[in-house]
């Protein structure tokens, strides 16, 4: 009987030495991952930034471009701009009803 516990402890203990390895090579992984995540992280928040930028900028081009119309183009847009702002205050008015 001696012998099978023996055979069981060291089954036991070699299990365990198992378990142990995987256990701090999973940690490590682990490790490794969030640093990956953190870094990625770092990245999308430089490249929405990036985004954001792009925007503004394009915004301003087309303000831009919006000034340097011709006094006929500029005429349009204003009737156009009168149009949705009376537009805007009938639906105001509706809402205030």
């Amino acid at each position: 009987m001696t012998n099978q516990y023996e055979e069981l402890l060291a089954s036991f203990e070699m299990k365990m030495q198992k378990l142990l390895s995987e256990y701090k090579s999973l940690k490590e992984q682990n490790i490794l991952l969030r640093e990956e995540l953190q870094k990625m992280q770092v990245t999308l928040m430089h490249a929405h930034k990036d985004v954001l930028d792009i925007q503004k900028d394009y915004d301003h081009l087309r303000m831009a471009r919006y000034l340097n119309v011709s006094p006929k183009e500029r005429r349009i847009s204003k009737q156009y701009i009168n149009k949705l702002v009376r537009e805007i205050d009938r639906c105001l008015a509706l809402l205030n009803e």
